[in-house]
């Protein structure tokens, strides 16, 4: 995985296929703004959220902690991973496009 001012690599995992979910690795945490950091159980959503455009959606969305090593959009991407018929092992990007703004790229 890769992290820089403007995009965050990271890899598809099965379990993401299956429920829909994309993981970054927790280092990502501060390429968030720090009010959309969401805790790990269902109650527990951040103060504010941003917008993941997608295969032409738009998902308002904050970021929860799946795990120690993993933080994760709580919104479900089944359909932007079916779009872009990713596989276990595939490589996508996340862009910043403005504070609050973010858009995923499936690389394959």
């Amino acid at each position: 995985m890769s992290i820089d001012m403007h995009h965050i690599d990271f890899t598809i995992t099965q379990s993401s296929i299956d429920n829909g979910r994309l993981y970054f690795d927790s280092a990502h945490t501060t390429f968030f703004p720090p009010d959309v950091m969401g805790g790990r159980g269902a109650q527990e959503h951040a103060a504010s959220t941003v917008r993941i455009e997608a295969d032409g959606e738009t998902h308002e969305t904050d970021i929860r902690v799946s795990s120690s090593v993993r933080i994760s959009p709580r919104k479900s991407f089944k359909r932007w991973l079916a779009a872009a018929r990713a596989v276990e092992g595939g490589k996508a990007r996340l862009h910043r496009i403005a504070e609050r703004h973010y858009k995923l790229e499936y690389l394959g």
